[in-house]
């Protein structure tokens, strides 16, 4: 982004999404407010996953943990009847704790490490994802008869902003095959799924994978092969710097086409990570420099590309810059506090002037932010306030 957004704009924004910016407002105004901090609305989280829902009415949420696995998050999701998809043991423990029968997860990871595989299954977990012929060979090993289902990619002339699709997913050509080595290994091939990537702003996208779907439901009908679900992944757009479809309006199109193609009594669900969990965070920074280098005000922040700010670096994000600063907008640039130089989150950004101790807000910093960082130079992360 090129310009810092006024405080006052969010302030009319949120209003529209319920979020209370007099919290906030009040929050920025204290002086000795330890920063880097980051606020959590659980309203946000639950508007989030309501919204998704209408939008998607034959659709059976599966929250994605990895983008946030904070309890309150957690728990929201389960509070309104969603469940959830996990990739690690550590995530299975995560939702374990709400008390949900570990038969309703999702674990979508196409490829497991041995150790991995096994404790899921000991963990009770028996919805799987494969999509290569190496991953169905370690079901050898489990007497527990496993439903698995098949994840398959597509062509797209557009992509998403994080495409999930290079790493993962077989031919649709190569599904049939798997789908009986499956039934061979002695378990259960249960459907199909794909995931087009992350922050996908094309619903053409999704209805292709979906018609792609269709087609290979009646190759396998015809195998004897029975489809029971299909998942339709996840990477629904939020708002960053630039502006998104709104939910409903993006998902219309892929609603109308789920109906169309995917017969009743095949389940359908989705796995929903960043749509849940990005707008409800929102990351207070102090500025703790400031210096002028070749015509630009550099200003110095306690958080950088080495944590919540990692997800400009592996997420492809740039984070809406707040301020309720006055003034005439200086060519700027935000660093972080690390010793690196390569710790620089904005360059060229449009800001009006700051002194030392000033705090700057970013929108919209839920997904893929914390779960990224680290500690490099062990410099303090940040902590979460949740409000209401």
């Amino acid at each position: 982004m090129t310009h810092s957004v006024k405080f006052s704009v969010v302030e009319h924004n949120a209003q529209k999404r319920g979020v209370d910016t007099t919290v906030i407002r009040e929050l920025l105004r204290q002086k000795y407010l330890p920063t880097p901090v980051l606020l959590m609305s659980r309203g946000e989280i639950g508007r989030n996953f309501d919204a998704l829902a209408r939008a998607l009415p034959r659709v059976a949420l599966h929250y994605a943990v990895k983008p946030n696995a904070h309890e309150v998050v957690i728990d929201e999701v389960f509070a309104r009847g969603g469940r959830f998809d996990v990739c690690s043991g550590g995530e299975i423990d995560v939702v374990l704790k709400t008390g949900i029968n570990p038969k309703t997860l999702v674990h979508s990871h196409p490829v497991k490490s041995i150790p991995e595989f096994d404790y899921a299954v000991s963990k009770g977990v028996r919805l799987f994802v494969v999509d290569n012929h190496e991953e169905v060979k370690k079901l050898a090993r489990y007497r527990s008869k496993l439903k698995i289902l098949v994840r398959f990619r597509i062509n797209t002339n557009t992509s998403a902003v994080v495409n999930l699709q290079y790493k993962f997913g077989c031919k649709p050509e190569g599904v049939l095959e798997l789908a009986r080595s499956v039934e061979a290994a002695g378990h259960d091939f249960y459907g199909l799924c794909f995931h087009i990537g992350s922050q996908c702003i094309y619903s053409e996208n999704y209805i292709k994978a979906v018609t792609v779907a269709h087609k290979l439901i009646r190759t396998l009908d015809q195998a004897g092969l029975n489809t029971r679900l299909l998942d339709i992944g996840g990477g629904f757009p939020v708002a960053y710097a630039e502006p998104v479809p709104a939910i409903d309006e993006f998902c219309a199109p892929i609603a109308r086409a789920l109906d169309r193609h995917i017969r009743p009594g095949i389940k359908i669900i989705s796995e929903p990570g960043r749509y849940i969990a990005a707008s409800p965070v929102t990351l207070i920074c102090s500025v703790i420099g400031k210096s002028v280098r070749d015509g630009k005000v550099w200003y110095y922040i306690d958080d950088g590309l080495y944590s919540t700010f990692s997800g400009i670096v592996y997420d492809h994000c740039q984070y809406p810059v707040v301020t309720d600063k006055d003034g005439p907008p200086r060519l700027s640039v935000l660093a972080g506090p690390t010793c690196d130089s390569f710790d620089v989150m904005y360059d060229g950004l449009m800001l009006p002037d700051h002194d030392v101790g000033d705090k700057i807000m970013f929108m919209s910093t839920g997904a893929y932010c914390a779960v990224s960082g680290s500690n490099f130079n062990a410099l303090k992360r940040p902590e979460y306030i949740v409000l209401e």
